[in-house]
């Protein structure tokens, strides 16, 4: 467990909106931190941001040459999205399962942590769910989300792993999603248009709903970080 917590977000299928989730959580910590885009295939998270032209690195541009990564490194080269420094994903190549470990293992050692995850299994994925307090699988509730989301959720650790169900369905309540895929309903998130706002993810444009997410996830993963367990509502 590092110095300061980090917490994983992935999709359980295509446009659950976790990415958007991830960005919420770092901007809403309380303090500066982290947000490390680490699926090369969702688009980048630094346009998600309205970052795309920031000066500053990618992974492309990381360079881990053995031992520990200097987070002065991370503090004072990376570009900001208000107090979050965020590292974009450019390229498969630059994702590595050694530039993984370097850069979550400095970013946790002086700033809370939020990973953006792909659905994809890899040696760098596997890499960066392990240093996970708290690992968050976003699916909507609905039938093909339910479907995806099930081939997703036996390769995460159950022990910390909850859900973020977005939406709500008389069909498919979040008791049985939750049933269905073996994981706790954590919370629930309301259809928020905020991150596909032209110019950006604007903090001051997230709705209620999305923020009580945001939240209920910072408690968890602190209560985890303290007890060694969640506790989902």
């Amino acid at each position: 467990m590092g110095a300061e917590p980090v917490i994983g977000v992935l999709s359980g299928c295509g446009g659950a909106g976790a990415s958007t989730f991830a960005a919420v959580l770092a901007g809403s910590a309380g303090r500066p931190a982290f947000l490390l885009d680490c699926d090369p295939l969702g688009g980048g998270i630094d346009v998600l941001l309205g970052c795309e032209r920031e000066a500053g690195p990618r992974w492309a541009q990381v360079r881990v040459r053995g031992g520990p990564l200097d987070p002065q490194l991370l503090l004072t080269g990376l570009p900001r999205w208000h107090e979050v420094r965020f590292l974009a994903a450019d390229s498969h190549q630059s994702l590595t399962e050694a530039a993984v470990i370097a850069v979550v293992d400095a970013a946790a050692s002086v700033a809370p942590t939020v990973l953006d995850l792909p659905r994809a299994g890899s040696a760098a994925r596997a890499a960066a769910l392990r240093r996970c307090d708290l690992v968050v699988l976003v699916t909507p509730a609905e039938v093909r989300g339910l479907t995806a989301a099930a081939m997703i959720a036996p390769a995460l650790d159950e022990r910390r792993t909850v859900l973020v169900v977005r939406g709500s369905s008389r069909a498919l309540p979040a008791r049985q999603l939750a049933d269905l895929l073996g994981l706790p309903v954590l919370a629930e998130l309301p259809y928020d248009p905020a991150g596909s706002h032209p110019d950006g993810l604007q903090m001051n444009r997230i709705r209620r709903g999305t923020r009580v997410a945001a939240a209920t996830v910072h408690a968890a993963c602190a209560d985890r970080r303290s007890f060694g367990g969640v506790d989902a509502a």
